[in-house]
């Protein structure tokens, strides 16, 4: 088998013609196999259906008492890789969050300036009217003085 390749096992049929649950062993003989099993326990009706998936080891971590010492000092250590990975990612969620607070502020004073904006525009309107107006009424009273001073 090549080093990319994947070993997936296809999950068994038990005696109850169901498909088996996936199980990994807790006993101190047999820490950390994975075995399937009938999901029904023999005291409920099931089967009782069991098979290893992988072969048994040569030798166990508990035969050696100093690689299981190591062995559980780099799990203690990976718990405190862990721990220390939970305060970076509570760090990063209380940043996320103030983040989230000031984008939530700025779009507020977004919203406010578009609405000044959009008002100063319209009084800008307003002022461009009222001046046509006024230059309106300049050209009909020069126009009217114009025409009596003719007559």
């Amino acid at each position: 088998m090549s080093e990319n390749s994947v070993n997936i096992e296809v999950p068994d049929l038990c005696y109850c013609s169901e498909f088996c649950q996936l199980r990994t062993s807790r006993t101190p003989s047999n820490l950390g196999r994975r075995f399937f099993g009938c999901k029904v326990s023999k005291e409920n009706g099931g089967c009782g259906y069991f098979r290893w998936i992988d072969s048994k080891p040569s030798i166990s971590v508990h035969q050696y008492p100093e690689v299981e010492s190591s062995l559980m000092i780099k799990c203690k250590g990976g718990e405190n890789s862990c721990d220390r990975l939970k305060q970076k990612l509570k760090g990063v969620e209380q940043e996320r969050d103030t983040l989230c607070e000031k984008l939530k502020d700025s779009e507020e004073k977004l919203i406010s300036l578009r609405q000044k904006l959009k008002k100063i525009k319209l009084e800008g309107e307003c002022a461009k009217l009222e001046l046509n107006r006024l230059v309106l009424l300049l050209l009909i009273v020069l126009t009217v003085k114009w025409f009596f001073n003719m007559v």
